[in-house]
């Protein structure tokens, strides 16, 4: 009896079943929330972005966000938008049967603006990615890096960014939550993948 338990759950998580597809050609768009840390700034949109991989192990990508929340500033209410247009270039270095390591970059535009004003910052975000297939319904991705953000107006921000994410598949579909930690901002996601 015990070994036949062990049998079924060997078959559960799929540790001889075929390997969730971890390529990074894709079309997806999703629900986002950024919240601003020690602010009550909780702006939610959407996601959306498309991707590309080499047969080399080179990988494009690029991400937009569009979100927005209203604030009560001195009692007045104002409405603020969050956009971010990213650019992604990386490479797998390593690649094993259930899983891959690589490490990328990312370079863009991050715009808040409220009312009248708009505040641009550069963008630039370097990172590792360990993406993980358990079997041909999920996997798991962890990220580790530093980003930059730059604007003329306000002072520079840097520092640690990580977080991670769980996928569920549909054959070419996938649905994955996100979470990303960053010095300024937490942000998180619900995205609808389609692989090719």
């Amino acid at each position: 009896m015990k070994n036949k338990l062990v049998l079924a759950m060997l078959a559960v998580f799929g540790l001889n079943v075929e390997a969730a597809n971890l390529n990074k050609t894709y079309l997806e768009i999703g629900y986002s929330q950024t919240e601003l840390d020690d602010t009550e700034y909780d702006a939610t949109g959407y996601k959306a972005g498309a991707g590309y991989e080499f047969d080399n192990g080179i990988f494009v990508g690029f991400n937009y966000r569009r979100q927005k929340d209203t604030l009560s500033i001195f009692l007045r209410e104002t409405e603020v938008e969050f956009d971010e247009n990213i650019f992604e270039i990386g490479y797998i270095i390593h690649e094993a049967q259930n899983g891959r390591f690589s490490i990328a970059a990312n370079m863009g535009k991050l715009d808040i603006k409220q009312d009248n004003r708009t505040t641009d910052f550069d963008l630039a975000r370097f990172y590792t990615e360990y993406e993980h297939s358990f079997n041909k319904y999920f996997s798991a991705f962890a990220q580790l890096g530093y980003e930059n953000y730059d604007a003329t107006d306000v002072s520079k921000r840097s520092g640690a960014r990580y977080g991670g994410g769980l996928k569920v598949y549909f054959g070419a579909s996938s649905v994955s939550l996100e979470y990303f930690k960053g010095r300024d901002f937490d942000q998180s996601a619900l995205m609808y993948r389609y692989s090719f």
